[in-house]
C-alpha cells in the first residue's frame, strides 16, 4: 500500500514523587499534506486531569520523524501560549511542552492544543506508478495514565488541486469526508475509542499535486534469505498437514456454530460508520448472543418499567396499564399468560419475536459497518464495567449499577467478569430492583446494601430463573430462528465457466468484493 509508518506517541511526562491521571473526553487531529511534501499537524486535546492525582505540567508529542522544526511548532492551554517547547527527553522524536502557570491541575479540564510542520513526508505509492501516498497515525496516550474513551476525530486534508474522483483511502475506511473553500478534499475518521494506540490511516493521490522526486522509504528484512529457505522448506511440509487437520476441524465447528449464526449474511456488509443508539437487545443481537440471553435482557427492560413484575414462584404478573413500549416488548406482552399460574410458554412461540427483531435491526443496520458497530458496542460494554466499578459512594454506586446493568449483562463473558470485580464497599441497589425478589431473601451485604459483585449476581441470578419459569426450552431457540433468518444455502452446481472475479478500481486503495456465484 504505502511505504511509510508515521508514529507518534503522546506520554505525559511522569516525574519522581508524582502519580499522573486523566482522560480524554474530546480529541482532534488534522493533517495537511501541503505541495512542498510536509505535513502540517494540529491537536485540539480536552484533558480532564483526574481529581487526587497530580498537576498536568509537562505534555510529550510525538511526531513522525526527526524532519521537524522546533521552531515551527506551537502550543498552548486554553487562551495561552506556552513558552518554553524544546526537544522531548522523554520520547524518541517529539517535544515537550511546559505549560508552566497554564498547567492543568487536579480535577479540572484544560483544552491543550498544538501545531507544527513535519518535513518530506511524502511517498511514493509502489501500487501505482502515477500516485504519492501518506499513512499517518496520530499520537497515542499512555494506557496505565489514561481513563475512559474519546470522542476521537482525524481530517486527513488532501494537498491543492486534489478531487474527489482522484483521491483515495487505504485500509481504514473513512467514515465522512468534506471539500474545504479551496476546493481541498478532507477524509475524515471519527469513533468513540481509548486514544492509547495507533490508529493507521493511509491515503493516496496524483503524484503531481506534490513537489518531486518522490522516493520509497527503504525496507529492512526481517530475516535472512538463507534462513528463509530453510523456513520455507519445513514450512511447506507442515503446512500441507497442517491444512488437512485443520479443514477437518474447521468443518466441524463451522457446523456446531452455523446453528446459533442468526444474522442474515448481508446485514452490514457494504455500509460504513458505526450505528449507535441501539438498546441493549438489539445490541445484544448485533454481537449474536445467545437468544435467551437476549430474552433476559427483554425481561429486564420490562421490570424496569413497571410493565412486569415478579409474583410467587418467580412468575411473571401484567399490571392494568402500560406506558410506551417497544415492539419487541409490546409482542412479548401478549405472548405471556394472564394467570402467572399457567404453564411456561414453549420456547419455540418466541421464534416470531426474534425474527421481527432481527429484521428491524436488519433495517436500522442499513448503510453501517457491521464489524465497527459490534466493536463500538464492546466498548460500550467495557465502559460499562468500567464506570460501575469506579463509583464509591455507595449511593452513587447503586445508581450507576440500575442504569448501566443491561449492558453488563449483554456482556457474553459476564459470569467470569464478576469473578475479577475487586471487593469493596457496598451499594444501595435501586429501588425497582428489590422487586426482583418477591420473597424478600436478599443475601449478603449490610443493612439494605450488598457489595457489586453481590448484586450482580443476585439480579441475574433472578432474572434467569424467572426466565426458566416464564419460558421452557429457551436454549434451543437459536437454532429456531437461523433456519428462518439465515438458512443454511442450497448447494448448486456450476460448470468451468461459473466462478466470478472481482477487479478494483485503483491499486493504492481499498475496496470490497461480493461474493460471487451465491
Amino acid at each position: 500500500m504505502v511505504k511509510a509508518l508515521f508514529a507518534g506517541v503522546l506520554l505525559v511526562s511522569v516525574a519522581l514523587g508524582q502519580s499522573y491521571n486523566f482522560s480524554i473526553p474530546e480529541f482532534r487531529c488534522v493533517v495537511e499534506v501541503n505541495t512542498d511534501r510536509s505535513l502540517d499537524i494540529s491537536y485540539e486535546i480536552l484533558f480532564q486531569c483526574t481529581p487526587g492525582y497530580s498537576s498536568i505540567d509537562i505534555v510529550d508529542i510525538g511526531f513522525p520523524s526527526d524532519n521537524y522544526q522546533l521552531s515551527s511548532i506551537e502550543a498552548g492551554v486554553d487562551g495561552a501560549v506556552a513558552t518554553d517547547i524544546r526537544y522531548s527527553t522523554y520520547i524518541d522524536k517529539g517535544v515537550e511542552v511546559h505549560l508552566g502557570g497554564s498547567s492543568i491541575y487536579s480535577g479540572e479540564q484544560g483544552h491543550f492544543w498544538l501545531t507544527g510542520t513535519n518535513e518530506n513526508m511524502v511517498f511514493l505509492d509502489t501500487e501505482d506508478d502515477d500516485y504519492a501516498s501518506v499513512e499517518f497515525t496520530p499520537t497515542w496516550f499512555d494506557s496505565d495514565l489514561l481513563s475512559g474513551y474519546s470522542d476521537f476525530t482525524l481530517v486527513m486534508v488532501f494537498p491543492e488541486g486534489s478531487t474527489t474522483d482522484n483521491v483515495r483511502y487505504h485500509d481504514r475506511p473513512f467514515t465522512d469526508f468534506s471539500v474545504e473553500k479551496d476546493g481541498r478534499v478532507s477524509y475524515i475518521w471519527e469513533e468513540t475509542r481509548r486514544v492509547d494506540s495507533p490508529y493507521m490511516v493511509g491515503i493516496s493521490f496524483p503524484d503531481d499535486l506534490v513537489d518531486g522526486p518522490l522516493s520509497e522509504r527503504p525496507k529492512e528484512p526481517l530475516i535472512s534469505e538463507d534462513t528463509l529457505f530453510v523456513l520455507a522448506g519445513f514450512g511447506l511440509f507442515f503446512l500441507f498437514v497442517g491444512s488437512l487437520v485443520f479443514a477437518v476441524a474447521r468443518a466441524v465447528i463451522k457446523a456446531k456454530r452455523r446453528r446459533s449464526e442468526y444474522l442474515p449474511p448481508k446485514l452490514g456488509l457494504e455500509g460504513s460508520g458505526i450505528r449507535r443508539g441501539l438498546t441493549a437487545p438489539l445490541a445484544a443481537l448485533l454481537l449474536e448472543q445467545k437468544l435467551d440471553r437476549v430474552f433476559v435482557l427483554i425481561l429486564f427492560g420490562l421490570i424496569k418499567k413497571g410493565v412486569l413484575k415478579l409474583g410467587k414462584q418467580g412468575r411473571l404478573v401484567k399490571p392494568d396499564t402500560l406506558p410506551v413500549l417497544r415492539s419487541y416488548e409490546k409482542e412479548l406482552l401478549a405472548l405471556l399468560p394472564d394467570d402467572p399460574s399457567d404453564k411456561p410458554v414453549p420456547g419455540k412461540k418466541l421464534k416470531q419475536i426474534f425474527v421481527n427483531m432481527i429484521e428491524v435491526l436488519e433495517k436500522k443496520m442499513d448503510g453501517f459497518s457491521l464489524k465497527e458497530s459490534q466493536e463500538y458496542y464492546r466498548r460500550v460494554i467495557e465502559s460499562a464495567w468500567k464506570m460501575v466499578a469506579d463509583d464509591e459512594s455507595s449511593e452513587r454506586a447503586g445508581a450507576v449499577f440500575g442504569s448501566w446493568f443491561q449492558w453488563l449483562l449483554t456482556d457474553e463473558e459476564f459470569d467470569s467478569r464478576l469473578k475479577k470485580i475487586p471487593s469493596g464497599g457496598s451499594i444501595l441497589m435501586p429501588a425497582y430492583m428489590y422487586s426482583m425478589f418477591p420473597s424478600g431473601k436478599i443475601t449478603g451485604g449490610g443493612s439494605g446494601g450488598m457489595t457489586l459483585s453481590q448484586a450482580c449476581s443476585q439480579v441475574a441470578g433472578s432474572l434467569t430463573r424467572t426466565a426458566q419459569n416464564t419460558v421452557s426450552d429457551l436454549t434451543g431457540l437459536s437454532t429456531i430462528v437461523t433456519s428462518k433468518t439465515n438458512p443454511v444455502p442450497v448447494s448448486t452446481y456450476r460448470g468451468s465457466g461459473g466462478g466470478s472475479s472481482c477487479a478494483c478500481a485503483c491499486a493504492g486503495c481499498a475496496c470490497a468484493c461480493a461474493g460471487g456465484g451465491r
